[in-house]
């Protein structure tokens, strides 16, 4: 064999090792909030990749779309989990005991961008309590509960689905002040559960999705066919690609302990506090 053939078969083992060394191996994932949305879009993706996916979802009866993929998908389970209900939570988490668990992605949430009371001076108290519940301390809760399965894993790291309106730093006006207040405060919970758990090696991290055009509204022919409210988005090019949630599992594969300090936006950059 020749020296420069020699080389170039050096070269082109180097680099399929750098292409694996670069995409973490399938591993498991959960992903609450699965059944619409951004969470039905990373069980999609997460499922091409050959991850074993546990897709939850309040209704699983009422998830059509999401039952769908678990029927396209051989390594998708669907699971019923309220995250407000700690008895369902502490249930899922004995099931799993002996599962370790790559990826916890905490992407289950309330968005009162589009429904409830949103406006001070008008505050539904009840209807922020519920947010808060839901956005804040279910989330804590579910990491908790599954904090011995992150730790068991290869990957060891918790993602917890933050969002833009989370930075206090980038408050411009009043709008949407019960959801910015429940994503702020997720975002300060996740930062100390990072300190509390990096000597295990588990990583915990914030990540701000943006408002992804998982519909493929930006492609609509007719833009009057949509709601009022996805006009306004198209119009001002608001949402997110739908790559995002490919580019933010990219993002989470590559992870380390140093990222706990950061708040990071889908296509990589850093946030605000």
């Amino acid at each position: 064999m020749t020296k420069s053939l020699n080389t170039v078969l050096f070269v082109a083992a180097s680099m399929f090792l750098t292409g694996i060394a670069n995409h973490a191996v399938a591993g498991t994932v959960l992903v609450t909030g699965s059944s619409q949305g951004h969470g039905l879009a990373f069980i999609n993706d997460y499922a091409e990749r050959d991850w074993t996916v546990i897709a939850t979802t309040r209704t699983p009866s009422k998830a059509d779309q999401l039952q769908a993929l678990a029927e396209k998908f051989s390594n998708v389970v669907v699971e019923e989990l309220d995250v407000t209900d700690f008895a369902e939570v502490d249930a899922l988490a004995e099931k799993y005991a002996d599962t370790p668990i790559d990826v916890l992605n905490l992407n289950g949430a309330i968005n009162t961008f589009r429904v409830g009371r949103n406006t001070h001076g008008e505050t539904d108290y009840a209807w922020l309590e519920q947010v808060l519940r839901t956005n804040i301390i279910g989330q804590l809760y579910v990491a908790e509960a599954f904090l011995e399965h992150v730790a068991a894993s290869d990957q060891k790291t918790i993602a917890a689905m933050s969002a833009v309106g989370g930075s206090i730093t980038n408050v411009r006006s009043s709008m949407a002040p019960s959801y910015r207040a429940s994503k702020a405060g997720l975002n300060m919970l996740m930062r100390t559960y990072g300190e509390a758990v990096k000597d295990r090696g588990v990583i915990v991290a914030v990540i701000a999705p943006g408002t992804i055009d998982t519909e493929n509204f930006m492609a609509v022919e007719d833009p009057s066919t949509l709601s009022e409210r996805d006009q306004r988005m198209v119009a001002a090019n608001a949402y997110a690609p739908r790559h995002a949630i490919g580019a933010m599992i990219d993002l989470i594969d590559g992870l380390t302990l140093d990222d706990i300090g950061t708040f990071h936006k889908w296509d990589g950059t850093t946030l605000p506090w």
